[in-house]
């Protein structure tokens, strides 16, 4: 197969175990382009490579994080990554389904939610969906947040009218509000005149001073603010 183009270049694979791990770093490598992947077997390889000291650090785009290690859980790390690397997106890749699971990470800042056990060409096409600004997530897990958000009573749902509202500088708002339109980040771009990288910097400042981890709730919040 050749290789796919795609924007994000610096990988890290958190994976302990061997098979796995090797599965992961060959289709990243096989399947786009110019990717460097650099894996790790435990969360102390893992903070050692993001946080370690200064000549031993990596800037990695993609953070790749099973959740269950031997010397630690990997929704810590998602925290840690998302509140001193805003540059690096994580995303889990786990064989846990259950609704806590799911939702402590995606609250700790994951940024998509990949199940172990996808065919190659299923995670190839997850991936491929962060060079689009949408979260890499199982159609499963799609289903599984579908359903617990549609079995909830309205007394169960956050009270959006109560959350703080989060400091967005005016360029921010003006991507937030197309967000709210149903964009790509692409056609925000076009509109307003900035490149695709810099637009998918905003991006992702809006998720995380939101805390959302896709477009329909970035829309949710521009229609709550009257933007839509």
């Amino acid at each position: 197969m050749d290789g796919l183009a795609i924007k994000a270049k610096q990988w890290l694979v958190l994976e302990d175990n061997p098979e796995t791990r090797r599965w992961i770093t060959t289709t990243l490598k096989s399947s786009f382009a110019d990717v460097e992947v650099t894996s790790a077997g435990t969360i102390r390889e893992a903070e050692a490579l993001l946080f370690g000291t200064k000549g031993a650090r990596r800037k990695f785009d993609v953070a790749l994080l099973d959740i269950i290690l031997p010397d630690g859980n990997g929704i810590d790390l998602i925290r840690r990554i998302n509140t001193g690397l805003p540059d690096t997106v994580p995303v889990v890749i786990t064989i846990y389904d259950d609704d806590a699971t799911l939702f402590e990470a995606l609250a700790a800042g994951a940024m998509g939610y990949i199940l172990k056990g996808v065919k190659t060409a299923s995670l190839i096409e997850q991936l491929r969906r962060i060079d689009s600004d949408e979260p890499p997530i199982s159609p499963q897990i799609a289903r599984r947040m579908l359903s617990f958000f549609k079995a909830a009573g309205p007394a169960q749902r956050p009270d959006l009218t109560a959350m703080p509202e989060a400091n967005l500088t005016n360029r921010e708002v003006e991507v937030l509000r197309l967000l709210g339109k149903g964009l790509t980040a692409s056609e925000i771009s076009g509109i307003l005149g900035m490149s695709q990288n810099t637009c998918a910097t905003h991006i992702k400042a809006i998720y995380r001073k939101l805390n959302v981890s896709s477009r329909a709730e970035a829309a949710i919040e521009a229609d709550r603010r009257g933007l839509v």
